[in-house]
């Protein structure tokens, strides 16, 4: 990454800006502050005001009309071509003009559908529902449960010359008409409906007996539709000719909005302009060449700078899912090395592990194609899985991070799936001792009779082993990367702390390998065991001198460190552990009655869905812990800032100026 400087003549500047949007590379800061002190900003008030103003028409009206598909992209020369193409689109009266007569419609509309309910729902009234409109009386449609009706009714008594009520019992509720005069107090009603549970509704103003009412209002709802259906098709015609252009004005003013946002906030004189920003330095020759072939005599500088510059991510297609797992944990400084690939790299394997069973692996890879396939193929709807899970799984993830996690789980499943063959594991069972046996016997082959290349329950000490040493690996391996970074930074002393940190892990773990074996490491009266020693003093040495007495007091934790591995060990066997017990108890259901045997069927498909889930969480998480705690402590400082270019997503638009990228 790169840190520029662009110093050009003024006329120039919305060229230069453009070149810089239209390359999409070039995160635009703010000047120095020497540069401020002899520099101005200057506003285009006139031609942004104008740029806006066309912006917000140019939504408004693609918002009222159809939408229709835009299958071609358009090319805008200048702002003032854009704006002129903007103008001569003249269709805001019109359209306004029918947008409120069709909400006006709506809202008729919905009044209709409303009074033909209600005339159909209260048709027992035998009388024309005008007389309900009483200039000294209020009427009521209502509701409630028939249990309650009983009660309703005789609340009203205590006041009966004060109202009137018509009533029909139905399935589900009874309808009753209320009309209430003046002398009925209005309180009373109020309690009254409160405690039967009466839901009320006014009267509306209607003429007719019900039949030929819900008839007269059926052909106003139809001719309101009719009305309604010119409308849509007069906006139809309209849109016909102009929503593709509408789109294409509407993302140009968008973009032309950005850039003159830009041009204000430049740094300016009376004849040039300058600008500040960070740029990647495999670009820096294009934007030159954008330079020289669009805006002549423009000047590009690279500064030297001890700033940390922003971070851009940049790995191969295979492994950029996992660079939102370093994000999460803490975007690297612009400075330092990008862990992603060694990321990419062990988490699958930590995870595949500590998962070890072929059919573990297979149901967790079949999962994680699925959600894929659903949510990227525009189905985002879970409804094959349990209602419980699904609400579970869509309040701790959005669909677009389930499929980021799938992607990532995905070949971890694959390297459970070859775990699972070697170790013979198959839900617990152990089908290659047959498959073996007919292979040795028909092929004249020496597999393994056990079915397994490698049991991890009998080579338990030969797993912890391994663990062990992937651990002394990992935590070498990244106390390696935090000496070149603490090099390449000029920070000596750490370095050298890093390099005592080193020296104490490894004579810690020789010496405990030499006690396993039962070897001597008195230094006393053994020479290995000066060797010994000598590397744990000389670590804490170093340790002292490069860090202080905070890291002798850290010093336990480069053991624990080293140690933590043996949950690979740990979680692999406590899966294996349940699953045999599980597949114990099926098996031996299957000599009892048929109960037992459904009870063991039952056993045994929910207890393997338990330790899925629990294979698909706790790998997970221990398989990140590992990389996160014990793996990035070591070198990794984070706390970066994302690189964000100058420049937009084009649909129906392009580029005003064409950069081509340099060949090599």
């Amino acid at each position: 990454m790169a840190r520029i400087a662009v110093l050009g003549l003024k006329k120039d500047r919305r060229t230069v800006v453009s070149i810089l949007h239209d390359l999409n590379a070039v995160q635009i800061e703010p000047l120095s502050k020497e540069v401020t002190t002899i520099l101005r900003n200057e506003h285009e008030d006139g031609q942004y005001r104008q740029v806006s103003d066309q912006l917000l028409r140019m939504k408004a009206l693609r918002t009222a009309l159809p939408p229709v598909q835009v299958t071609q992209c358009q090319r805008f020369g200048s702002v003032e071509q854009l704006l002129d193409v903007a103008k001569s689109i003249d269709i805001d009266a019109k359209v306004a003009s029918l947008e409120r007569e069709r909400d006006g419609l709506l809202t008729q509309l919905k009044e209709t559908d409303n009074n033909i309910r209600l005339v159909e729902e209260f048709a027992f009234f035998p009388e024309d529902f005008d007389i309900l409109q009483l200039s000294t009386a209020r009427s009521y449609f209502g509701r409630m449960d028939p249990k309650n009706f009983a009660g309703f009714k005789q609340a009203l008594e205590v006041n009966r010359q004060d109202y009137f009520l018509y009533s029909k019992e139905g399935k589900d509720a009874t309808q009753i008409i209320l009309v209430t005069f003046p002398n009925f107090p209005p309180h009373a009603l109020a309690t009254v409906v409160q405690e039967y549970g009466v839901k009320l509704e006014a009267v509306p103003k209607l003429k007719g007996k019900a039949a030929e009412l819900a008839q007269s209002l059926k052909n106003k709802k139809a001719e309101i539709n009719q009305k309604t259906a010119d409308i849509d098709r007069q906006l139809a015609e309209i849109s016909s000719g102009n929503y593709v252009n509408i789109t294409c004005l509407e993302e140009q003013l968008e973009i032309e909005n950005r850039k003159l946002e830009v041009v204000d906030n430049l740094g300016v004189t009376a004849d040039t302009f300058a600008l500040e920003g960070w740029i990647p330095s495999s670009k820096v020759e294009q934007l030159k060449e954008g330079f020289d072939s669009h805006a002549h005599g423009t000047l590009l500088f690279v500064l030297e700078t001890e700033e940390n510059p922003p971070t851009l991510l940049d790995n191969p297609k295979r492994f950029k899912l996992f660079e939102a797992f370093i994000r999460f944990y803490s975007l690297p400084s612009g400075k330092e090395f990008d862990p992603t690939l060694i990321f990419g790299t062990l988490f699958p394997i930590f995870y595949g592990l500590m998962i070890g069973d072929f059919g573990y692996g297979l149901v967790i890879l079949l999962v994680s194609r699925w959600v894929i396939r659903r949510v990227e193929g525009g189905k985002r709807n879970f409804n094959i899985m349990p209602t419980p899970l699904r609400k579970f799984a869509l309040t701790i993830l959005k669909p677009r991070q389930m499929v980021k996690l799938a992607k990532a789980m995905t070949p971890g499943a694959i390297i459970a799936m070859g775990l699972g063959f070697v170790f013979n594991l198959y839900f617990g069972f152990h089908p290659n001792v047959y498959l073996f046996g007919y292979l040795n016997s028909a092929f004249g082959l020496h597999l393994p009779a056990s079915g397994a290349f490698f049991d991890p329950i009998t080579g338990l000490r030969k797993l912890l082993l391994i663990a062990g040493y992937i651990g002394l690996g990992m935590v070498s391996f990244g106390l390696v990367l935090g000496i070149l970074n603490s090099l390449r930074e000029g920070q000596t002393k750490h370095a050298v702390g890093k390099v005592g940190w080193l020296l104490f892990g490894w004579g810690v773990v020789i010496t405990g390998l030499a006690l396993l074996h039962h070897q001597h490491v008195n230094p006393i009266h053994h020479v290995q065991g000066i060797g010994y020693v000598g590397l744990m003093v000389a670590g804490i040495g170093l340790m002292f001198y490069g860090e202080g007495v905070r890291a002798i007091m850290e010093l336990p934790s480069i053991v624990s460190h080293i140690l933590s591995y043996t949950r690979l060990v740990g979680i692999l066997l406590a899966s294996v552990i349940l699953a045999d017990v599980i597949d114990f108890i099926f098996i031996r259901t299957l000599h009892h009655t048929i109960p037992f045997i459904i009870l063991g069927t039952i056993i045994i498909f929910i207890g393997h869905i338990f330790n899925i889930i629990i294979g698909v969480f706790e790998p997970g998480i221990q398989g990140a812990r590992l990389v996160y705690v014990e793996f990035f402590s070591k070198f990794y400082h984070g706390n970066g800032r994302p690189f964000r270019p100058f420049g937009s997503s084009r649909r129906y638009t392009y580029d005003q100026y064409e950069l081509k990228a340099k060949e090599k």
